[in-house]
């Protein structure tokens, strides 16, 4: 069994016999990588902001924001990103927290972006049944 923690970009290897040791197949989507004088950069994109913030979990419920439909979507421009994002109710204690763990994950895939923004809208209003995938909701117990 992989644990949950291991990002997608890390892969399970079976070296005589053994599983479970991750090892790291290449370099994160986001990654500088050293050319001549200069750094290069993947370019920021929408797909890899998702895959970074499918590891930030609700505190409370131990679910990935994405899975939970929390995530309403997500916005590049140069060297900035806007998170369009809800919480679970609008007078949620860890909204702070979110976002916080929000840049986090970003800045750890993606260094060189000099603004990082997380809007808090309220409408739709977050609902499971129609907004979480099919993982947050069995881990939810929607059946």
């Amino acid at each position: 069994m992989s644990p949950n923690w291991v990002p997608s970009w890390i892969k399970q290897k079976s070296e005589s016999g053994t599983e479970g040791t991750p090892v790291q197949e290449k370099e994160s989507p986001g990654a500088s990588t050293a050319q001549g004088d200069g750094l290069m950069s993947a370019p920021i994109t929408e797909e890899v902001l998702m895959e970074a913030l499918k590891e930030v979990y609700d505190p409370e419920l131990a679910i990935s924001i994405v899975d939970l439909g929390l995530v309403y979507g997500v916005e590049t421009r140069d060297k900035r990103v806007v998170v369009r994002m809800t919480l679970t109710s609008p007078g949620c204690p860890l909204g702070p927290t979110i976002q916080a763990m929000v840049n986090s994950a970003i800045a750890g895939i993606y260094p060189e972006v000099e603004d990082i923004r997380v809007d808090f809208v309220w409408n739709p209003p977050w609902d499971p049944y129609t907004m979480a995938t099919e993982e947050g909701k069995d881990l939810l117990g929607i059946w």
